[in-house]
Formats: C-alpha cells, sequence, structure tokens
C-alpha cells in the first residue's frame, strides 16, 4: 500500500519559509486534509499503475492485509471533487487571480498561488507514477504540487530533517502488521512519526486527536490482551481514518488476489508475509479454474518474441 502523508508540524521541524508554514497550518485543517482525500480518484491512480483486478482503493490507516483491519472502523470519503472544492473554499482557500490554482488569503503567504513540494522516491517507478498521478489530480482540485524527486538517502535525510510539506511514501510495518515499529503510528516521542516530529528545540505540537491515537499506542504497547489489543486498534483506526492522519492512495491486496483467483493454495498459507511466495507454495501448481478467469491479460494470445524483434507476436 502507499500513502500521502503531511507534515503536520507548525512550531519550527525543518525551518519551513513563510509559503512552508502557511502549507502545514494547512495541513494541520481537517477540511483542506478532507479535501485532499476526496478529490483523490483512487480507482484511477490504481489502473495508472497495473491494469488489472491487483489494486485497490485504499482510504488511510492499517492496510487490509493485516489482522487488525476492521472494514467498520475505516471511515472512507468517496471521490467527490465538488465537494473538495467547497472544502477548500471553507478552508478559506479561493482561485482570487483565475489561473484556476487557489490563492492563500491576503495576509497569508502573499496571497500567492497555493504551492506544495511532495517529496518522492526516484528509486522506485511506482513512486514516481503515483506521485504524478496525484499532481495531476490535485490541479483539478485547485492545488499546484511540485515534485521534489529524490534518491535513496537523500531522500531519507529530506524527510527526517522535516524539509517536506507532503510526501509518498509505501506503507511501512506499523501498518502492515501493527505489532512491529507500532510507536511510528503516531507522535508518542519526539522523533517516532514519519510526519509530525519535535524541531531541537521544543516539543511536538500535537494536534487533539493526535494525543487520543497516542494514548491507544501507550495501551497497546503495554498489555498482551489480544481481545484488549484488537479494540485498541479499531478504535485507532477509526480516529485515524475520520481525521484522515494520512491520505492512501492504492494497495495491492494479495489476499484478496490469492483468495478469490488462485486454486491450489495450501490451506493456512501465511498471506501478508515478507518474501511468502517460494517459502509457502510451489508456483507452477497454481492455476486459476476456469469460471474465475477474464480478460486481464494485456497481450492475448501472444508470446514475447525474440530478443532484438519489434514486439509480440501470434
Amino acid at each position: 500500500g502507499y500513502n500521502l502523508r503531511m507534515n503536520f508540524s507548525a512550531n519550527g521541524w525543518g525551518n519551513p519559509d513563510e509559503r512552508g508554514q502557511a502549507i502545514r497550518e494547512l495541513n494541520r485543517n481537517e477540511d483542506f486534509r478532507k479535501a485532499v482525500t476526496m478529490a483523490l480518484d483512487r480507482k484511477a491512480l490504481g489502473d495508472s499503475l497495473v491494469k488489472g483486478p491487483f489494486t485497490a482503493i485504499y482510504p488511510g490507516g492499517f492496510s487490509s492485509g493485516t489482522s487488525f483491519y476492521d472494514r467498520k472502523s475505516t471511515v472512507y470519503y468517496p471521490f467527490d471533487l465538488e465537494g473538495a472544492k467547497a472544502l477548500l473554499a471553507k478552508a478559506g482557500l479561493k482561485d482570487t487571480d483565475g489561473d484556476g490554482i487557489v490563492n492563500f488569503p491576503a495576509g497569508t503567504a502573499g496571497g500567492k498561488d497555493v504551492e506544495i513540494v511532495m517529496l518522492v522516491n526516484n528509486d522506485y517507478t511506482t513512486d514516481k507514477s503515483l506521485a504524478e498521478g496525484v499532481v495531476a489530480q490535485m490541479e483539478k482540485l485547485g492545488l499546484r504540487v511540485v515534485l521534489n524527486g529524490l534518491n535513496g538517502t537523500q531522500r531519507d535525510a529530506t524527510q527526517y530533517s522535516g524539509r517536506f510539506d507532503w510526501l509518498i511514501r509505501r506503507n511501512e510495518t506499523e501498518l502492515t502488521s501493527v505489532v512491529q515499529n507500532t510507536e511510528q503510528l503516531a507522535p508518542v516521542g519526539p522523533k517516532t512519526s514519519w510526519n509530525h516530529r519535535a524541531p531541537e528545540s521544543g516539543q511536538v505540537d500535537m494536534m487533539p486527536f493526535e494525543k487520543d491515537l497516542v494514548d491507544i499506542v501507550n495501551k497497546f504497547v503495554s498489555t498482551q490482551d489480544n481481545d484488549q489489543r484488537a479494540e485498541l486498534m479499531r478504535k485507532f483506526q477509526k480516529i485515524s481514518t475520520e481525521h484522515v492522519y494520512n491520505v492512501g492512495l492504492t494497495e495491492y491486496p494479495g489476499a484478496l488476489i490469492i483468495n478469490k483467483r488462485f486454486s491450489n493454495i495450501p490451506q493456512g498459507t501465511p498471506i501478508y508475509m515478507f518474501n511468502w511466495a517460494e517459502d509457502s507454495i510451489i508456483r507452477e501448481r497454481v492455476f486459476v479454474k476456469a469460471d474465475k478467469q477474464a480478460k486481464y491479460e494485456l497481450f492475448p494470445n501472444e508470446l514475447p518474441g525474440k530478443p532484438g524483434d519489434k514486439g509480440p507476436m501470434d
């Protein structure tokens, strides 16, 4: 899964300029966050990565593959561009110069166009493709998003120092397993959150709902009662998705692909495990039953051809 994270620090992490500070104040505005998530056509984002039934709409929060995921606790704001534009206006953003991009209110960042710098990992094509899709969809909303594509360690250093407005990040273990690196789910410490950290001199300026998330995480790590843990994470998921703590983009639900399409998978095979394939099943024995087969082939009845040929051959 992939999500968009906003920089929630409004007290100096990363030393933002006037524009950057104004963006962070917007990031902390719930109407603004809801506008962003409602302006995303997640089906189109998924289809831009891979055609077929392999991507799913991901509202944010926990990945659907984890045992802690609870659909009833997941709040989803469906794609609604006009509704999103209304929420932007409610957040005080209007296009005052008629160029299609909303402006900051007079007296904030010079009333200029709202321009957001989004950090993206240049090492992976998927990250860049998703980022370009977000840029195009945000433009329809009236937000100008500029990509800051960096490689590996440079990208990490930029994120850890707080020098970003938004960033795209592949879901880490705290969202895919929950029991690993749980403290990264919320700013329980000055440097545990991916997108909300304390400046060198100061504390994390938590929003009210973040305090609830921190409280839930602390209770989760201090109990071994499985029922209590499940209930705590249902609460976490509801608060997190209701307040749009992170903006889900798309996910590849491996469990759905295997359970709904593939046959000959031994019962009890772990679905959401790293390197699960060759360790758990023999791929050559996997097949799709005739009644579940559909026209998902990109080049039906064609072979790849020989090296140097123009393309696929019949």
